[in-house]
């Protein structure tokens, strides 16, 4: 089956009150986290910000939808907050584990990540038979640039301060979490992993991305992926 994909660049909080209502499977985004160094370009978004995100997932999740957003330390309790406002019920953390941890002073060496799964009622979908550790062993980023792909050697550290993460598990999580043509969203797309999962396993997909040299690399990077599936992809 092949994707539809629709891309646009622009801020998440404005875009995303277009989409329509109980329109989409599965909501898999990975949001700036509540946290500011030297490295880290993108600032949190605000508590405004979050509540609007929120709602509008409200909005536009199907009853039978999923969201799985990956969150950091100081920001997962907020965010399960704000979710629990707007009904929605925590079914699940995967907690990604790395080989080392990242050095910050007068703190321990934090050398994990979460990602919580949420549905607004018990029937969401779920893959019959789907394997899926709780933890999942990954490799640590280079900089503050997730690594990507099978061979983990084609993230753009020296371009983008964005942090990818790697597109087996995305895509695995794609197969679980959303129906075979379903609808996905990213409103934070980044550098496409989302999109790019979505095209090799048949899924729908929505991203936008404010940055515009991001947006641009998601764009070809999605594009591209149409060649792993031997079937024609819808753009526009």
């Amino acid at each position: 089956m092949p994707s539809n994909i629709k891309l646009r660049c622009g801020n998440a909080k404005e875009l995303i009150i277009d989409v329509p209502e109980n329109s989409q499977d599965l909501i898999l985004t990975d949001p700036p986290y509540d946290m500011i160094t030297p490295n880290i370009k993108t600032p949190p978004l605000t508590q405004f910000t979050k509540e609007i995100l929120a709602k509008n997932f409200h909005r536009i999740l199907k009853p039978t939808g999923n969201i799985l957003i990956f969150v950091g330390l100081r920001d997962k309790f907020r965010w399960d907050g704000i979710f629990r406002q707007y009904h929605f019920a925590l079914r699940a953390e995967l907690i990604m584990v790395y080989p080392a941890g990242m050095k910050t002073p007068k703190h321990f060496q934090s050398a994990h990540e979460s990602a919580m799964q949420y549905s607004l009622s018990k029937n969401y979908y779920f893959e019959e038979g789907a394997l899926f550790a709780d933890v999942y062993n990954t490799k640590r980023a280079r900089g503050v640039t997730r690594n990507w792909g099978y061979d983990y050697a084609t993230a753009p550290a020296d371009k983008m301060h964005v942090t990818p993460k790697p597109l087996g598990m995305v895509q695995r999580l794609v197969e679980i979490l959303c129906p075979e043509g379903g609808d996905v969203i990213d409103p934070f797309m980044g550098s496409g992993t989302t999109g790019e999962a979505c095209v090799i396993t048949g899924r729908n997909f929505t991203g936008y991305e404010m940055k515009k040299d991001i947006y641009l690399f998601a764009r070809d990077r999605i594009k591209a992926a149409g060649g792993k599936r031997k079937k024609e992809e819808v753009w526009w």
